[in-house]
């Protein structure tokens, strides 16, 4: 039985999906996101051990995405089954919501359409199963994307980060160093200061008492001369 009609109608005729945002997805081209449901609360991403990078502060929301919603409606036409079977299923439930029957009229009704092409209840419920487990596969080849992504987006740049922490680290010990280095130096040239200082001013004293006797013993040698020359005569 050929299954050409809208799958998605059937699962999201009653909300729109929000068109994906240009760029590239986690996912590669071939390989589809997360499973298309209902908004959903996930947890946010742990932030890497002892890293500065800023984590999100809560839980984030989903919603119905139009790109995620085309790659699984692709995935289970891809695998439809042959014959009458779930997705008919549920076509035809969908189609008796116009008619305002209980969810237990509107089963047994559409039962009857697959009743009469000979399939059990246990044949449906095992296509529906089928379809879960296309749409399981779809979420893991995701969560494989998504990890990759994640390596390249994230944890490869908390590496870095890490790295750069690391390397601040090392550059303020250095400069501690360097601090230490030139509070030293400075207690030393203010020590060779005062010492200079100090020297000078000894080596002033020294001078002015040397030039001070100097003047003396000249002075006296001098008078001593002049008193010879004027009285040895």
């Amino acid at each position: 039985m050929s299954k050409k009609w809208n799958i998605r109608s059937v699962f999201f005729e009653d909300e729109k999906p929000k068109k994906g945002k240009p760029g590239k997805s986690p996912a590669a081209s071939k390989t589809p996101p997360a499973a298309a449901s209902a908004p959903r609360t996930s947890p946010a991403p742990a932030a890497a051990a002892q890293s500065s990078a800023p984590a999100p502060s809560g839980p984030v929301t989903g919603g119905i995405s139009d790109r995620f919603v085309k790659v699984l409606m692709a995935a289970m036409e891809g695998a439809n089954l042959p014959g009458f079977d779930y997705l008919e299923y549920k076509k035809t439930l969908q189609n008796l919501k116009k008619m305002n029957f209980t969810d237990s009229v509107r089963y047994q009704t559409a039962y009857t359409a697959a009743q009469s092409m000979g399939v059990t209840p246990a044949q449906l419920a095992d296509s529906a199963q089928h379809y879960l487990n296309v749409l399981g596969k779809e979420k893991a080849k995701f969560s494989q994307a998504l990890k990759g992504q994640r390596s390249q987006q994230v944890s490869d740049k908390e590496q870095q980060l890490k790295q750069l922490e690391g390397s601040i680290a090392q550059q303020e010990a250095k400069i501690k160093e360097l601090q230490e280095q030139i509070k030293k130096t400075k207690t030393n040239q203010n020590k060779l200061e005062s010492d200079i200082s100090k020297s000078n001013s000894k080596l002033a004293q020294t001078q002015a008492d040397f030039e001070a006797t100097y003047e003396v013993l000249t002075q006296g040698i001098e008078k001593d001369v002049v008193q010879m020359k004027e009285f040895l005569k």
